[in-house]
Parts: C-alpha cells; sequence; structure tokens
C-alpha cells in the first residue's frame, strides 16, 4: 500500500458538506490503482478514526463520513448508502485521500447500522465480483457474439436478457449495447458477463491480437 500518512492540523470551518472540506493535509492520500479499497477501510475501521475519505475518479467526486471507526455515510455523484459505497469499487484509478474532522450532528447516518467489518466484507465481496466480470469482459468496448451452446438452456432468462443478447451481434461493444437500450452501461456488463462465463456468448477479439495469434499459429 502506498499512504501518505502525514499528520497534519486541519482547518475546520462551519457549513459542512459531504463531499467538501476544508483542510490543509490530508492524513491518508494515494490511489485505488496502489491500495485496495478493503485495504483502506480496515486502516481507517481499526484505529477508529473519524472523518472523511474523499475519492475521485476525475469523472465523479465522492466520500465516505466516519465517526470513530464507524461508517456513518457514503456518497457517490447523486447516490448515498450501500448503493455508494459499493460504486466506489468499480472506481479503479480514483485518487483518495482522508482528512480527520469532527461529524455534524445532523449528518446522516444510513450506513451505521452496520457493523463496519460487514461493511468491508460486502466491498470486498464486490471487489472479487468485479474481477470475474473484468475476466469475462475486458472493458465497456469489449465486442460480443452470440455463441449458442448448451448453457443458455441451464440459465433463467427474462425477455429483457433475450433482448440484450440479440443486440450481442459481433459489432456493437458493450457501450453500444447499454445505449442502444438505454441502460447503465455497467449492469448491461454484468447481465452480459453472467453469459459470458456460461459459454452463451463470446468475446471478439481486437484485429491487433488476432494478427498476433495468426503469426504465431504460421510461424
Amino acid at each position: 500500500m502506498a499512504y501518505n500518512v502525514l499528520k497534519r492540523p486541519i482547518a475546520l470551518c462551519h457549513h459542512y458538506d459531504l463531499c467538501h472540506m476544508i483542510a490543509i493535509m490530508p492524513l491518508i492520500a494515494g490511489t485505488f490503482a496502489t491500495s485496495k479499497l478493503t485495504e483502506i477501510l480496515r486502516t481507517i475501521v481499526d484505529v477508529k478514526q473519524t472523518g472523511y475519505l474523499k475519492i475521485n475518479d476525475g469523472v465523479q467526486e465522492g466520500c465516505l463520513a466516519v465517526e470513530n471507526g464507524i461508517i456513518l455515510q457514503a456518497r457517490a455523484g447523486l447516490d448515498t448508502g450501500l448503493h455508494a459505497l459499493f460504486q466506489f469499487v468499480g472506481w479503479r484509478e480514483a485518487k483518495f485521500e482522508f482528512h480527520e474532522r469532527p461529524m455534524p450532528v445532523d449528518l446522516s447516518r444510513d450506513l451505521a447500522v452496520y457493523d463496519p467489518q460487514v461493511l468491508i466484507t460486502g466491498v470486498a465481496f464486490k471487489v472479487d465480483e468485479l474481477a470475474l466480470l473484468h475476466e469475462a469482459i475486458p472493458s465497456l468496448d469489449s465486442v460480443l457474439y452470440y455463441a449458442g451452446g448448451e448453457g443458455l438452456a441451464s440459465m433463467e432468462v427474462t425477455s429483457a436478457d433475450l433482448g440484450m443478447l440479440a443486440q450481442a451481434d459481433g459489432h456493437r461493444t458493450v457501450r453500444d449495447i447499454a445505449q442502444q437500450l438505454n441502460l447503465n452501461p455497467m449492469e448491461v456488463a454484468r447481465n452480459l458477463a453472467r453469459f459470458r462465463l456460461a459459454g452463451v456468448l463470446g468475446l471478439v477479439k481486437p484485429a491487433a491480437s488476432r494478427a498476433k495469434t495468426a503469426m504465431a499459429a504460421a510461424g
């Protein structure tokens, strides 16, 4: 873990906002590229910190409020609570900073009903789920095709699933399919990953990869 553990005095202000605080220097700072979200949460919880974990992935900003090691609230964009907390798992290149700061009395404490270790376990499960998803569908620009097979007969398939499978024509990317169906790209990726892992969908290799494979076979 690449933590920047620098303890500095925090400049306080009278106006509290969950994602915008005035601070001289964060207590902990780094990126999710080098530090796992679960490890960061365990560090904050285990030492019973009080403050805000600010997270920025370049497009969206979010934060996590903690008091004496209890996770109180999470916000990611317009989402709050558990949904926001689990969204952070997908922010794989995000930067983070932890600022010590007292909690305002009127702060929403939706997540305080959960044991912090239970929340961390939930995050760890989502991390594993994302790893499987990434293995099945490397990116939102991946192109899938219908491969058929017996896998489809053994799965629970809705009419919406069939409509999504019909879009997997070997030309459209996951992002294209999501746009065509007016759905969240990550949700579409998760659904398509189920069928990819079951052998129902195949992954179209990029042209460069196909050429490299052909050269290896010829050589």
